[in-house]
């Protein structure tokens, strides 16, 4: 099942660049039983491996400077390690809320006709 979940959330995260993490997140904390930080320290790792990949594909037929993916990656990984340091002091139940209303609220401006 793992292999599957693997396929899926790659293939998310290449194909839509976002989402694909929760879909992870939510098999390992409801599925596997792993503790809730756990999964998403894991999560966060593994797209971070399937982004750069991504990041590979993506240039061969879009147009972007690479100036701006050093300039978007310094800022993510600074805020990356803060979010990381407010993460472990937020109780699991809390930060399944949260993505849970994320998730939901997406999800609803999608279907109204958001871009």
């Amino acid at each position: 099942m793992i292999y599957f979940i693997s396929l899926i959330t790659g293939l998310l995260n290449g194909v839509f660049a976002s989402g694909a993490g929760q879909i992870l997140v939510i098999y390992l904390v409801f599925i596997k039983k792993i503790e809730t930080h756990t999964a998403r320290a894991l999560s966060v790792s593994l797209l971070s491996i399937s982004s750069i990949f991504a990041l590979f594909g993506y240039m061969n037929f879009v147009n972007f400077e690479l100036k701006y993916v050093v300039v978007f990656a310094i800022i993510a990984a600074i805020t990356g390690i803060i979010g990381t340091k407010l993460m472990k002091k937020i109780p699991a139940d809390i930060l399944n809320l949260i993505s849970g209303v994320l998730i939901v609220s997406l999800t609803l401006y999608k279907m109204i006709g958001g871009n």
